[in-house]
């Protein structure tokens, strides 16, 4: 064989064998927490806190110094991030009602999952909503092909009734239809269905929205953790033990993603919706911003900076 036809064959053997790489669809998943102070981690600098899991995404991945929040409250950072627009340009310039029956975000706003769609992704929610609860503006109405946790600001994580003033109601859902599961740790559900729609869509790529209500109140992390904080100051134990609870259930996650060989094909962002909550149902406060003023509800960079 001539030699350079021999050399033309193997760049085209090596450029062959990089193209799929090259063009690989990478799966993504983009973990949301709700109400975690900006410190809040080991990685930026919390001293108090047990985040293994989210350190090691931080030492191994890229760890953003100056990111900035689309708000400082709930459901208008979550049509920011969604959409990529200005919280109220998407239609969502506060927080939504919790109650049944409630509009939210205008079906007309193009969502990531839609874009993702569009790509030939599965796309799924898990976890909290706050943005509609309406047919049309929940999310199997906002390009996600699945769809399982709560429409409302917060739920009870183990009654799964909403959380704040009566009279209080079940909030549990699963591709638009109520389902009651009394008594199941709300964190344990969420791994459960996050690492199911893994499995069921391996052979794919997929997106997935993991939105977990944690660490907003109510603050019922597990007892293992508790444990472990019982001697810090109240409140601050508390919403530690939460943290720490988040930390090990985005571990599981990150499990199965490896034992389902996928985890090197899959971007897995994590941040939070904005700053630390001070009110009476974190028996006022518990989170921290550091050096930093505010916290959730104002925009002073405890209130926004993640």
């Amino acid at each position: 064989m001539p030699k350079p036809f021999f050399l033309r064959l193997l760049v085209l053997f090596f450029y062959l064998q990089i193209i799929p790489v090259i063009f690989a669809r990478p799966n993504v998943i983009l973990v949301y927490t709700d109400d975690q102070g900006s410190v809040d981690a080991g990685c930026y600098g919390a001293k108090d806190l047990h985040t293994p899991t989210i350190d090691r995404l931080a030492e191994t991945g890229i760890r953003f110094t100056d990111m900035y929040s689309p708000s400082a409250i709930c459901s208008a950072s979550r049509a920011g991030l969604l959409t990529g627009r200005i919280p109220a340009r998407a239609g969502v310039p506060g927080n939504v009602s919790s109650s049944k029956g409630s509009p939210g975000m205008p079906t007309s706003e193009v969502t990531l999952a839609e874009l993702f769609k569009e790509n030939q992704y599965t796309t799924g929610h898990i976890g909290k909503w706050h943005l509609g609860y309406t047919p049309e503006t929940m999310p199997n109405e906002q390009g996600f092909d699945y769809s399982f946790g709560h429409m409302g600001g917060c739920i009870d994580n183990y009654s799964h009734f909403f959380y704040w003033v009566g009279p209080n109601r079940h909030d549990l859902w699963k591709q638009g239809k109520e389902i009651w599961r009394d008594g199941e740790y709300f964190g344990d559900l969420m791994v459960s269905e996050c690492n199911s729609f893994i499995s069921r869509n391996k052979s794919q790529p997929f997106f997935i929205y993991w939105a977990i209500n944690w660490p907003h109140y109510p603050l019922q992390a597990t007892n293992k953790w508790r444990d472990v904080y019982k001697d810090l100051d109240h409140p601050r134990d508390k919403y530690a033990a939460f943290v720490s609870t988040t930390d090990e259930l985005v571990g599981r996650v990150l499990s199965h993603l490896e034992k389902e060989g996928l985890r090197e094909n899959t971007i897995f962002i994590f941040q939070s919706d904005h700053g630390h909550s001070v009110e009476e149902r974190t028996f006022g406060g518990g989170g921290s911003a550091g050096p930093y003023r505010g916290h959730k509800g104002n925009l002073f960079e405890g209130g926004i900076r993640v």
